[in-house]
């Protein structure tokens, strides 16, 4: 008879672990994944209540107006058209064409379905249409606007750039843009290609060239110091010309050689030959386990935006394979939001912030709803770690490939990249740069990526320098 009392416990203690076990899975799934379902165009629920509610404002940082709804239902967006291309798929449309827009992401807190039973009420009793919340976005208007105008003529990328004390977002332009005014029924006009509803910044899965270097450092900083054997940093490399991994060679951009040199002096110059090489010394494990602290093959699942995955392969082959991964080449993916995340953590102290889009929202009367706060992803490198990869980074930009990056007055830390994106060269090399300011009172972190652009240090590092420049006169600290 106890026995059988045990076994009952027993039973009814596994059933109500079991209930709480699936209770919090549930909770938290709809915590971090609520948007995407709310989002969804199949969700009949939203598209009925647009049809009688006022979706709500949806302004920057500053309170400048990017979309709203007049008083006969309508929406519109911001007057100015070169703020409304640049923040197109950032704020969206109301034809869920730029399916990771506000308009649609968060289309349910527009719509009010986090509004009060009091508030619905009060709209009801006063005969009012009914006004779904307001949001105000972290992103600068002219800021977005200015990066836009000054985007290489002609070439897609995407340029992010977030704060990293705080994870805010502050600029995020995607080229090709679109005008979302131009939108009419659910058909688009030839305003743009399909790729111009693509946001880039959260969506582009790039392969990093040589940015991913900060990586294979971080991984080299991290487990090839002190022991018996000398640190890393004391060693010296030799570039000689192409150098063989098992059947193939792997050789530097533009058949460089650079000879003896220090880690310092290879990452400035960006040497592929010296990264290959450490990353064999690494051992694929070792590299693979550096990305994924990092935030490699993590499934975000933020609550302001959806942010693709960045990956690499769990199981790298010890050949000429793990060689070019260690450059930044081979099955890479990484979307430019995460390589501006990276950045700011090893500004940061290591410590990589939670992106945020949404500063805050307000119901139709001015309630508070939400305030946004900092939110730490986690500490993904170790402190020592952090200051000696921004040492490096600051010597990149001081005497390296990252020069053009580079702003009188300021300490600009970041790596240029030159991505390989066919296996016979016919087609020009995506350009890359990654940076911050190590500045404690302008703290931005960014990456640029230009599509088919060349080089980083000619296509992309200039960009970067401006985008800084106007960010230190626009933001402030």
């Amino acid at each position: 008879m106890k026995k059988m009392r045990g076994a009952v416990r027993l039973l009814v203690a596994l059933m109500v672990a079991a209930f709480l076990g699936t209770g919090g899975w549930i909770g938290y799934t709809v915590y971090t994944q609520g948007g995407r379902w709310a989002a969804n165009n199949m969700n009949n629920r939203l598209n009925s209540r647009r049809k009688s509610v006022g979706m709500g404002e949806i302004s920057d940082r500053n309170g400048v107006v990017l979309a709203y709804t007049d008083g006969e239902g309508r929406r519109w967006y911001a007057k100015d058209k070169n703020v409304r291309r640049a923040l197109s798929q950032t704020v969206g449309d109301q034809m869920s064409m730029s399916g990771t827009g506000v308009e649609t992401f968060h289309a349910g807190t527009l719509l009010g379905l986090s509004g009060s039973i009091i508030d619905r009420t009060r709209q009801y009793l006063s005969g009012d249409r009914y006004q779904g919340d307001n949001i105000r976005l972290t992103v600068d208007a002219e800021l977005c606007a200015y990066i836009s105008q000054n985007f290489p003529s002609g070439k897609e990328g995407a340029v992010c750039l977030l704060n990293y004390k705080t994870g805010e977002i502050l600029a995020m332009v995607s080229k090709p843009d679109y005008d979302p005014e131009r939108l009419a029924g659910r058909q688009a006009t030839a305003d743009t290609t399909g790729s111009g509803y693509l946001n880039r910044c959260l969506q582009g899965q790039y392969t990093p060239g040589s940015a991913f270097k900060i990586v294979t450092l971080a991984s080299a900083l991290s487990y090839m110091q002190g022991g018996p054997d000398p640190g890393v940093e004391s060693l010296t490399f030799l570039c000689e010309g192409p150098r063989s991994f098992g059947n193939s060679f792997v050789r530097c951009y533009d058949g460089e050689i650079h000879g003896q040199m220090s880690l310092n002096q290879a990452f400035a110059v960006s040497c592929n030959v010296t990264f290959a090489s450490i990353a064999q010394a690494l051992g694929a494990e070792r590299l693979v386990s550096t990305a994924e602290r990092l935030g490699f093959n993590d499934n975000f699942a933020f609550r302001d935006l959806i942010l693709y995955e960045s990956t690499i392969p769990t199981r790298i082959p010890e050949s000429i394979e793990l060689a070019w991964t260690g450059v930044g080449q081979g099955r890479l993916q990484v979307t430019p939001l995460h390589m501006a995340m990276i950045a700011g953590a090893v500004a940061n102290n290591g410590v990589m912030q939670t992106p945020r889009l949404i500063q805050r929202v307000t119901g139709a009367k001015g309630t508070p709803r939400l305030r946004a706060a900092p939110a730490p992803y986690g500490q993904v490198l170790e402190v020592q770690v952090a200051h000696r990869l921004r040492d490096y980074m600051a010597y990149a930009v001081k005497a390296g490939t990252g020069s053009r990056a580079a702003l009188k007055g300021y300490r600009v830390c970041g790596k240029t990249g030159t991505a390989e994106v066919s296996d016979d060269k016919s087609v020009a090399t995506n350009a890359w740069f990654v940076g911050f300011l190590d500045d404690p009172a302008h703290p931005y972190a960014i990456a640029v990526v230009v599509e088919q652009g060349g080089t980083g240090g000619k296509a992309a590092a200039p960009l970067a320098a401006k985008a800084f420049k106007k960010a230190i006169g626009l933001l402030g600290a």
